[in-house]
């Protein structure tokens, strides 16, 4: 397929790499900043604009993937895209690209975090949608091209798959960074949790979450929780996800138990 990117960040990136490596053929990149547009031009062997009115509008895909908030005003600039126009954002509908496209528009939502400086190309779950079976077939069949896992999603499936994501990736992240805080102000090495971590992803593969929770909430290891609320003292933003989360595993426990009387 032909491919026009419209984006240089990390969704861009990544998708069009992929692409590249499926073996469609990446005809432009546009980006509102020139420099960006031609970096990532250069690395795909393509051409770049920096003006909307440059934008190649007869290619087989036409790949949006601008921040969300900014979608809908590119689209309303752009016009009429004589192509298969498609956007890569989790929480906006498909209806952001109705008056843009012809014939045929939808979703390519990859549920990954994707970074565009890796060197090695992310295995993708991705989501789809298309305003038609042949729109959607079409956006499916690429998809399939460039992804490990494709799955059909409308827009509300979409949105909760995107709050599943946010909980999955980005509060767990956060809750590394305060460990990570905590660990550098008390001269421990974050390191040497990285095994843990990893350990405690990898499980899930075979294991339910609820069923692979260990630790000293869910034995109700009184004296071990005093002790670490007691070095948590001197750190009350870290105390308050430690309590919130110990008192969150209790309550699953006795919630559990009772189920079972």
């Amino acid at each position: 397929m032909d491919i026009v990117l419209i984006g240089s960040g990390n969704v861009a990136t990544v998708i069009g790499r992929k692409s590249l490596a499926a073996g469609h053929r990446i005809v432009q990149v546009y980006s509102p900043n020139n420099a960006h547009a031609n970096e990532l031009a250069v690395r795909l062997g393509t051409n770049s604009t920096s003006y909307v009115s440059s934008i190649e509008k007869k290619a087989d895909l036409t790949i949006i993937a601008l921040r969300d908030d900014v979608v809908s005003a590119f689209v309303q600039q752009a016009g009429k895209i004589n192509s298969t126009l498609i956007h890569t954002a989790g929480s906006l509908s498909i209806d952001v690209l109705r008056n843009s496209s012809n014939l045929s528009f939808g979703v390519l939502y990859p549920l990954q975090s994707l970074k565009k400086e890796i060197d090695i190309l992310p295995a993708l779950s991705i989501l789809v949608d298309g305003n038609n079976d042949i729109s959607l077939g079409a956006i499916k069949e690429f998809a399939n091209t460039i992804a490990e896992m494709v799955s059909e999603a409308d827009d509300v499936t979409r949105l909760k798959y995107h709050l599943t994501a946010t909980m999955v990736n980005n509060f767990t992240n956060y809750l590394f960074t305060l460990a990570a805080s905590f660990c550098e102000k008390e001269n421990i090495s974050f390191s040497l949790l990285q095994p843990l971590i990893e350990e405690t992803v990898m499980r899930l593969r075979t294991t339910a979450p609820h069923l692979a929770q260990t630790g000293a909430a869910i034995r109700n290891d009184v004296l071990t929780i005093q002790k670490h609320r007691e070095l948590l003292d001197q750190y009350p933003r870290i105390s308050k996800f430690y309590n919130l989360f110990t008192e969150e595993i209790q309550k699953s426990i006795q919630t559990s138990s009772a189920q079972k009387l």
